[in-house]
């Protein structure tokens, strides 16, 4: 009978086999895994170009505004109508720092010129024009300009913003850093090439 043994244990090595089999193949699908892609949102995906540009740049509606004119911004052919809107005037011990916004009132974006606020020397690319009046004191004060130390150099670098080079409804914040005022002095008034003076501006001090 050593046949029928033979058989028995064959048929009992591919019971154990197919048991094996089962047990690795199974019949579950494997979770599938995250790729490295990001979807856009759909929130992003639906804004408008000045909510976008609001999110980026920030929004200047919730700042006081402490004095505005309307004037407009300087070009060769076409003055560019804007708003000027005063949100702080800083009084500390060594300077005076304002910030204001560039509002345009017209439903476009213009290029402005370099001349626009700096006319005597566009090329450093600044707002070096604006003015500030002290009226206390009776007198008007430029930012704050710095020359380098080298021999023979003529750049200087002024304490205000980058000159803009377009405008849009959204607005652009600007500053200049100036001379301290007098002590006792609680208004100024804001001169900007174009618009006329922005006249009873706040002062704080910190």
């Amino acid at each position: 009978m050593k046949w029928l043994r033979w058989i028995v244990a064959g048929v009992v090595a591919i019971a154990v086999g197919a048991v094996a089999l089962v047990a690795c193949t199974g019949d579950d699908e494997p979770t599938p895994t995250g790729t490295g892609t990001a979807s856009s949102s759909p929130a992003a995906e639906g804004m408008t170009r000045e909510e976008l540009e609001s999110a980026v740049f920030g929004s200047d509606s919730a700042s006081t505004v402490l004095g505005s004119v309307e004037g407009a911004v300087r070009d060769p052919l076409h003055p560019f109508p804007a708003r000027i809107d005063v949100t702080e005037v800083v009084a500390a011990e060594a300077s005076t720092t304002v910030r204001f916004t560039l509002v345009n009132l017209e439903d476009t974006d213009p290029l402005l010129q370099l001349t626009a606020f700096n006319d005597q020397r566009p090329l450093t690319m600044d707002i070096r024009d604006v003015a500030l009046v002290d009226p206390t004191a009776s007198l008007r004060f430029l930012p704050y300009v710095g020359a380098p130390n080298a021999a023979g150099e003529t750049a200087s670098i002024c304490a205000c913003s980058t000159a803009p080079l377009q405008m849009s409804e959204v607005g652009q914040l600007l500053s200049a850093t100036f001379p301290p005022l007098d002590p006792s002095t609680e208004t100024v008034t804001l001169e900007i090439p174009g618009f006329p003076p922005v006249e009873g501006v706040p002062v704080s001090r910190p």
